[in-house]
């Protein structure tokens, strides 16, 4: 049985990511959630419209959504049990920063990504690549195993889709193709 202490310290870790950073991290991540809070407000509000600034439509609201989620995941949730509590260690920095910067992709780009769908280039794939197997490893930290291997299994689906029982078999996605529809249209994450 678990002790009263043990229940508090499960529950805040739950509530505030498992991590209590301090000095700069700290700040780095209030104000992080600060902006996404903002944001989501502003979105939320008719203050855009009316005043003609910062109006987005829906796929760029969704791409900076998830670039302030999951950098807030990699920031605030750590990789292992035994990862530091107390601050955020430099690779977590770096996966958060390219996690977010592959998330903002959509958004950033989406001008040169209207003008030619359907034809993802290099870098529009590796940033859709890249950026599915971060948003695994955020899922990871904040919601568990069995989250990713749900995902997983879907996307398993898609790729494997020839090999499967007939009643559920399909042609199956080229990674061109499924990447393309998974991370850089608004069918997917």
């Amino acid at each position: 049985a678990m002790t009263d202490e043990e229940i508090r310290q499960m529950v805040a870790e739950s509530d505030t990511g498992g991590r209590r950073p301090t000095g700069l991290s700290a700040k780095i991540v209030m104000y992080a959630a600060m902006a996404w809070s903002l944001f989501q407000l502003w979105i939320a509000s008719p203050l855009p419209f009316s005043l003609g600034v910062f109006v987005f439509n829906d796929t760029e609201s969704r791409a900076i959504h998830l670039a302030f989620a999951i950098f807030l995941a990699f920031a605030a949730y750590p990789a292992l049990k035994r990862s530091p509590r107390d601050y955020v260690p430099v690779q977590d920095w770096v996966l958060a920063a390219v996690a977010a910067f592959c998330a903002a992709y959509l958004f950033l780009f989406y001008k040169e990504l209207a003008e030619r769908p359907g034809t993802p280039t290099d870098m529009d794939l590796a940033a859709a690549v890249v950026g599915m197997l971060l948003l695994l490893e955020a899922a990871r930290r904040a919601l568990g195993l069995p989250m990713v291997i749900l995902a997983a299994v879907f996307l398993v689906y898609i790729f494997f889709g020839p090999y499967m029982p007939e009643v559920i078999a399909h042609r199956g996605a080229s990674l061109s193709k499924g990447m393309s529809h998974m991370w850089l249209t608004t069918e997917g994450v």
